[in-house]
C-alpha cells in the first residue's frame, strides 16, 4: 500500500513555481525521492541537484527549519518505512498511479485548507448572500459547479465564462457581492484581470488556488489553497480538480454550518416583553 505524501513534500509542491532554479532543483530532487534525501548528506545532495550547499540551506530555511539536519529528522519522520510497490515491488500501471496521484492531489488539500480562512469566506457569503465566481477551462466547470452548490445553499451565484460579459456587469455586480477566482496556477491572465477588476469595484475577492505567491494571490483578500500536482501538469489537466472540488465542498458545507447557526441564533432570540392587551368582547 502507497503511504501519503509528506506534508513537507506537499509544502515544496505548493511552493515550486515560486523558487529560483537552485532552490528547484534541490525541491525538484526532494518532491520525487523524500526517503533517499533523509539518507544523503548536504555534500551529496548538492552534487546530486547541482546547487550549493547555501541553496539547500535556504530551502530548509523557507519551510521553516534552522538547519538541513533538522529538516532531514523531519522529513524522516513523516516518510517512515519507505513505500512499497503493488505485488512484491512491480510497477504500478496507469490505473493505480492515477489513483495514487489524486489520492495525495486530496489528502494535500486538506493539509493546506486552512480553517480560518475557509470560515471567514463563509461568513462572508452568508454575510454578503451574493457571489460571482470567475474561471478559465477545467476551472470554469467547477466554478459553474460551486455556483450550482451556493445557490441550493441560499446564496445567489453567477459563474462567468465569458470575461467581456463579467467586465460588463462589473462594477453593479461587484457591489456588496463575494468575488471568487478559480485558477490552479494562479496565472491565468483573464482570470487575475477579472480578480482584480472585482476588487477595485467593492467586492470581498477570494482565489482558490494551489500557488500562494501567485498573481492571483495577490488581488485576493481571502485564499483557500488547494495541493497542486507532483509533477507539473498540463493546462487543464483534471487530477487538479479534485484539490478543488474538496475546497469546494469545504466552502460549501461551512457556509450551510454557518446559516444554520445564524438561524439558531434568531430562533433562540427572546420577543419583546411588551404584551398585547386585548379588549374584552362585548
Amino acid at each position: 500500500m502507497f503511504r501519503t505524501t509528506p506534508p513537507i513534500v506537499v509544502r515544496l509542491q505548493s511552493q515550486f513555481a515560486e523558487l529560483s532554479p537552485a532552490l528547484a532543483r534541490v525541491a525538484k530532487h526532494i518532491i520525487n525521492y523524500p526517503s533517499e534525501t533523509t539518507t544523503l548528506s548536504i555534500e551529496a545532495l548538492s552534487q546530486i541537484t547541482e546547487s550549493g550547499e547555501a541553496s539547500i540551506v535556504r530551502l530548509a530555511h523557507i519551510l521553516g527549519f534552522v538547519s538541513f539536519r533538522s529538516f532531514k529528522l523531519a522529513l524522516a519522520a513523516q516518510c517512515g518505512a519507505p513505500a512499497q510497490d503493488l505485488q512484491g515491488g512491480e510497477v504500478a500501471d496507469e490505473v493505480e498511479r492515477l489513483r495514487r496521484d489524486m489520492s495525495d492531489n486530496l489528502e494535500g488539500a486538506a493539509r493546506l485548507l486552512d480553517r480560518n480562512i475557509l470560515r471567514n469566506a463563509a461568513k462572508a457569503l452568508v454575510l454578503r448572500r451574493h457571489a460571482n465566481i470567475y474561471g478559465g477551462g477545467v476551472s470554469a466547470m467547477v466554478g459553474d459547479i460551486l455556483a450550482a452548490k451556493l445557490l441550493r445553499a441560499g446564496i445567489w451565484a453567477t459563474s462567468y465564462r465569458d470575461s467581456n460579459v463579467a467586465l460588463e456587469v462589473m462594477a453593479p455586480a461587484s457591489r456588496d457581492a463575494v468575488a471568487i477566482a478559480i485558477s490552479d496556477s494562479g496565472s491565468t491572465l483573464e482570470t487575475v484581470r477579472l480578480l482584480r477588476a472585482a476588487r477595485a469595484a467593492g467586492a470581498l475577492t477570494v482565489a482558490i488556488t494551489s500557488r500562494p505567491s501567485s498573481p492571483i494571490a495577490g488581488h485576493a483578500d481571502l485564499v483557500l489553497l488547494t495541493a497542486p500536482m507532483a509533477q507539473p501538469p498540463s493546462a487543464g489537466f483534471v487530477t487538479s480538480v479534485v484539490a478543488q472540488f474538496f475546497v469546494l465542498q469545504a466552502l460549501v458545507d461551512s457556509v450551510a454550518a454557518t446559516l444554520a447557526g445564524a438561524n439558531q441564533s434568531t430562533a433562540k432570540r427572546p420577543t419583546s416583553g411588551l404584551a398585547v392587551k386585548r379588549s374584552p368582547r362585548r
